[in-house]
């Protein structure tokens, strides 16, 4: 599978939380999010480059207007698939999805989430597969 096919598949089971994801689906929607984030968010930082640049300031707030509201409308409209992503993926090592809320715990449940991102998908089928 290629990056393209896991973030349309993102998108395309964003309501879903039934059924399993596999790891790499898992991290190859990470690495867009980190790629479009790091995108949008170096693009709230280019005023100050405009006006090395000699444009005029108004180009530059701008700029940094629209590619703030950009990424903050990216960063809400990811949060539901990003959980059911998250749940198919728990799904998949033979977890219930409603240890995902272990997450909300900062930094210890975040960091346990994480790990069983990382954890490899339990073998034939399991109670969570769809029939």
């Amino acid at each position: 599978m290629n990056l393209f096919f896991a973030y349309r598949l993102f998108w395309l089971n964003y309501t879903n939380f039934k059924g399993r994801s596999v790891r790499w689906e898992f991290w190859y929607v990470l690495l867009w999010h980190i790629a479009i984030e790091s995108i949008l968010a170096g693009m709230t930082r280019t005023r100050d480059i405009f006006d090395i640049l000699g444009f005029d300031s108004h180009v530059g707030i701008i700029v940094v207007a629209v590619s703030s509201v950009l990424l903050a409308l990216y960063q809400i409209a990811i949060i539901l698939p990003c959980i059911t992503l998250i749940v198919r993926r728990l799904h998949d090592i033979n977890v219930s999805g409603w240890i995902a809320l272990v997450g909300l715990i900062p930094v210890v449940g975040q960091l346990m989430i994480l790990l069983m991102m990382c954890a490899k998908s339990s073998p034939g089928l399991n109670q969570y597969d769809e029939e």
